[in-house]
């Protein structure tokens, strides 16, 4: 009575071993007798945004066999590659692709080896891209209304503005012409309240337009799309 107690699991154990070797059989099948291997992944990988392009940044994984990138966007429609030239993890590997649709894009980085293996995905999610529509809705500093320009000295006038977002505004430029009908341009950074015009007579017209980044670290600067006109009395 033991015995066939012990037997039967037994038996029970034999099949499922048998099973389980012929599964794995299967797959071997199916992956062409080759064992999957997934190349290292890099560090830090960053967006960096611009006007309808971004620059793609990351450190490289200390895997030899990488050689190379390959990173997709637009849910995986478009694609850019990328050559490996190093496995120093010091290092920083960069590429700017352009030509992004203005739009909340996923981008997707691979690492690939000279057999055809690919690592796992890395994503960075969300990233906005910016263009004509974020220009739209930019506007130029304002002068401030308490304080009128005023000559401050012979043939010079000082010109008072309102507080601008110091964070994205990347300065504000006034261009006019001199006394001597030559171009000028100051420009007002965006923790200044005032610039001074220099060399300007009275009735001059003075165009105005402000310089933002949409982002901290963005690499490009993007103006406003229409420059305001102040006149100098």
């Amino acid at each position: 009575m033991h015995m066939r107690s012990f037997f039967i699991p037994a038996i029970f154990l034999f099949c499922l071993m048998a099973a389980c070797m012929k599964d794995d059989d299967q797959y071997k099948n199916l992956l062409d007798e080759r064992e999957i291997v997934y190349p290292g992944l890099v560090s830090n990988f960053t967006a960096f945004q611009g006007n309808l392009r971004i620059r793609l940044q990351w450190n490289p994984s200390p895997d030899p066999s990488i050689t190379k990138y390959v990173i997709y966007w637009n849910n995986n429609t478009d694609s850019a590659t990328l050559a490996s030239s190093g496995s120093n993890t010091q290092d920083t590997v960069s590429t700017i692709i352009s030509g992004i649709e203005e739009y909340v894009q996923n981008f997707v980085l691979y690492t690939c080896d000279a057999q055809g293996n690919r690592s796992i995905g890395q994503s960075l999610s969300g990233v906005r891209i910016y263009g004509p529509l974020y220009v739209s809705s930019l506007t130029n500093r304002i002068v401030d209304a308490s304080r009128e320009p005023v000559m401050t000295a012979p043939g010079a006038y000082t010109v008072y503005f309102s507080p601008a977002d110091t964070l994205l505004n990347a300065g504000t430029s006034l261009s006019y012409t001199d006394a001597m009908a030559q171009p000028r341009t100051a420009v007002i950074p965006a923790n200044a309240d005032s610039v001074m015009l220099e060399q300007v007579a009275a009735g001059t017209k003075v165009a105005i337009r402000s310089s933002y980044v949409p982002v901290p670290g963005a690499i490009d600067t993007f103006n406003v799309a229409f420059g305001d006109t102040l006149l100098l009395e």
